[in-house]
């Protein structure tokens, strides 16, 4: 209930919903072929897309959440559901098992997160195929295997960690006969593989920033989420993917000191003794999974479970900025509560009442923990402030958390806190090109506030974008800003600048022709600058402004005509423009157009 009131954040929400087109466009078609943020989800952006509003109504946030938890309440059914059967129908392993799925912090962000509506709806739909294909295990009726595959299918086009679904189907299979045999009759399984295998590539090429050999549409700027292969060593890797492995799993049981970004640890503190702590850790686990097999089917089940939902995300192949997620531990705590819950009933079944009493007690506790904190943890996403701050509160340098906190304080007037923030996260050496844009935005918006100091300030503000592009050169934002900054002082420069980010951004030429068009007039290119300021006219509606620089840029051309009726557009528009009589009445001298 406290992320009700919550608004959008600065992490993904404006790329899915607050400045996607295709979702406030409700462009259903193309999100059927596009991937977005370097995900390939179009049931998850359709979703998004049906809960846009129409025009002229509000957006909100709060729409997008209530579905979010709604969704989360169903999926949290669906747990319980699918417990009960597997565990033979105990009812008290069921319960368990779902109050943690459903009041666990750390998934806080898997709900109350906009951007997070993939991991509800793909988890949503496959407990459904999990529950169908225990269905078929059942009653060995081949139309429940089709429900299984049909589910895979909307779950995979939710998220691609869904992949994941076809392996959990043998666990299953183990848990309902107890033991490998059934390994020798599952062929009925390879359709469900191929799915898997065809949409991971998919989601390994799409992460990269390719189009799967032409299959999708790019839409955006072309950037690769995967690590360079030798940004860390082997060694490094298998040391990421153990520190996750366990400490999600202490996370389970100790779920504090949550947030949302988990930078890498610095690689000179993974040397030596401290090094070889997760990794051995990890071992030991995998060592007590592999023991369980053989007498506790439920342990190793709960244990295997785990692993193969969070193998994925491990971080083991670097995807993104952060080494690991509490959204990552979604599904894969099913597995590990389902343990948990198993161990206990057997602890309450033993004859002794006081044993029961005890179990009972103990889960009472550790539920009503995790509420606490997870109520906690929800309002901790009620805007960027908050946000960036609790992680600022655990990594104190961080430049990401930095730079977003800045972004959001610039954006909502705090200019002198987001320059402390970016001042502060180039002091610790910096090498983020969205806080050196961010700074050249506070200079800018500083320019404004100070004109004794407008033209340094305004140099400043060059700099830091200038900056910004040394480090990301195909940056559009930062071309756009940089051709803002420019346009008074040397329009050329601006002209160039507004170019290039219209190149790298096509999809925001109504926001980028305007200016661009004004740049060209101011630097003499009057053709150029008709031309550009046409198509502006074209994608937007006749406006007064656009209308009188193409009017400017007329008479630059002799062309007294032309610039005649766009300056009684203007007019007509709005009777009282300062400039457009005096413009026509030099047309009139100059020209004698009347």
């Amino acid at each position: 209930s406290p992320a009700f009131d919550n608004g959008f954040v600065n992490w993904d929400d404006q790329a899915y919903v607050e400045e996607q087109p295709m979702v406030l466009q409700k462009e259903y078609g193309r999100l059927l072929t596009t991937p977005v943020s370097l995900n390939y989800h179009p049931v998850t952006m359709i979703s998004l897309a049906m809960q846009a509003p129409d025009k002229g109504e509000k957006l909100t946030a709060a729409p997008f959440i209530r579905m979010n938890v709604a969704i989360h309440i169903i999926n949290a059914l669906l747990v319980l559901w699918l417990v009960w059967l597997m565990s033979g129908y105990r009812l008290g392993v069921a319960l368990f098992t779902s109050f943690v799925f459903a009041l666990h912090p750390l998934h806080i962000e898997s709900v109350v997160w906009v951007s997070e509506r993939k991991d509800v709806l793909y988890t949503f739909f496959f407990l459904l195929s999990c529950l169908s294909f225990w269905h078929f295990l059942s009653t060995e009726r081949r139309k429940w295997l089709f429900v299984a595959l049909i589910c895979f299918m909307f779950s995979v086009l939710s998220k691609a960690m869904a992949v994941s679904l076809p392996v959990v189907f043998l666990l299953l299979l183990y848990i309902k006969e107890g033991n490998w045999q059934f390994l020798r009759n599952s062929t009925y399984l390879l359709p469900f593989f191929a799915i898997s295998l065809f949409f991971g590539l998919m989601a390994m090429d799409v992460q990269g920033g390719g189009d799967f050999h032409g299959l999708l549409n790019l839409y955006g700027e072309k950037v690769n989420a995967l690590a360079s292969p030798d940004t860390f060593t082997f060694w490094q890797r298998v040391q990421f993917a153990c520190y996750g492995f366990v400490s999600y799993l202490a996370q389970f049981f100790y779920p504090f000191s949550t947030c949302a970004f988990y930078p890498y640890p610095d690689p000179a503190t993974l040397g030596g003794v401290q090094g070889l702590f997760y990794p051995v850790l990890a071992a030991g686990v995998l060592f007590m999974a592999a023991w369980a097999g053989k007498k506790w089917p439920e342990i190793f089940f709960g244990l295997a479970f785990y692993l193969v939902t969070v193998a994925l995300v491990l971080q083991f192949i670097s995807v993104g900025l952060a080494i690991k997620a509490d959204r990552y531990t979604y599904i894969p705590y099913i597995g590990i509560a389902f343990l948990v819950g198993h161990l206990g009933q057997k602890v309450a079944d033993r004859p002794a009442s006081v044993w029961k009493s005890t179990v009972i007690g103990l889960a009472l506790v550790f539920v009503c923990m995790l509420g606490l904190k997870a109520r906690q943890q929800a309002d901790v996403w009620q805007d960027s402030e908050v946000l960036w701050s609790q992680v600022l509160s655990l990594f104190p340098n961080e430049d990401l958390a930095l730079g977003n906190r800045g972004n959001y304080r610039g954006k909502t007037g705090n200019i002198e806190g987001a320059f402390s923030d970016f001042q502060q996260a180039i002091a610790d050496g910096c090498r983020r090109a969205d806080v050196y844009e961010g700074l050249g935005n506070c200079y800018g918006t500083m320019s404004e506030q100070q004109p004794g100091q407008k033209e340094a300030l305004v140099q400043k503000a060059i700099e830091a974008y200038q900056k910004g592009l040394e480090i990301e050169p195909n940056r559009g934002n930062i071309h756009f800003n940089l051709g803002v900054a420019q346009l008074s002082g040397n329009p050329k420069a601006s002209a160039q600048s507004y170019k290039k980010a219209l190149e790298i951004m096509p999809y925001k030429e109504k926001e980028i022709l305007p200016p661009f068009g004004l740049a060209l007039l101011n630097s003499g290119a009057y053709e150029e600058a008709v031309s550009t300021l046409s198509k502006a006219i074209a994608l937007n509606g006749p406006n007064e402004n656009t209308l009188y620089q193409r009017g400017l840029a007329y008479i630059g051309l002799s062309k007294p005509v032309e610039a005649k009726k766009d300056l009684q557009a203007v007019l007509a528009i709005n009777p009282a423009h300062p400039e457009a009589p005096s413009r026509l009445q030099y047309l009139g001298e100059k020209f004698g157009v009347e």
